[in-house]
């Protein structure tokens, strides 16, 4: 049987309640200071896959955060969160809607993936 992996999103209150009836674990955050600190506490969750063994795994598969919070973090921070495959930390839209960071920090991804913005116009 496969193991499964949470979800969670970090935001403000009004933007992540409604994932919450989505199966996903919501964590509100007032500031982009309060998002970083959940950050970490998330990334660093871990979830025991073998007694015997001791084999662990990342909790969290996703943690999806608001651009507004998302565009703030700073380089260092950003490394920190992203330097493992699991969790994968992804900006979303908030509640007043898109700030194009998301798209824009996906298309450095695949341009540091396959050597070329696909996104760009």
């Amino acid at each position: 049987m496969a193991e499964k992996y949470n979800i969670a999103i970090v935001g403000n209150k009004d933007t992540i309640l409604g994932f919450k009836g989505l199966g996903l674990k919501t964590f509100d955050a007032n500031t982009t200071e309060e998002a970083v600190k959940l950050l970490f506490k998330l990334k660093d969750e871990e979830i025991t896959v073998d007694e015997k063994t001791g084999e662990k795994r990342p909790a969290y598969a996703i943690i999806f955060i608001t651009e507004n919070f998302a565009s703030e973090i700073s380089k260092d921070d950003y490394k920190k969160l992203s330097g493992e495959a699991l969790p994968a930390i992804i900006p979303v839209p908030g509640s007043k809607g898109t700030a194009g960071y998301g798209i824009k920090r996906i298309g450095k991804m695949v341009e540091q993936a396959v050597g070329s913005d696909i996104f760009s116009e």
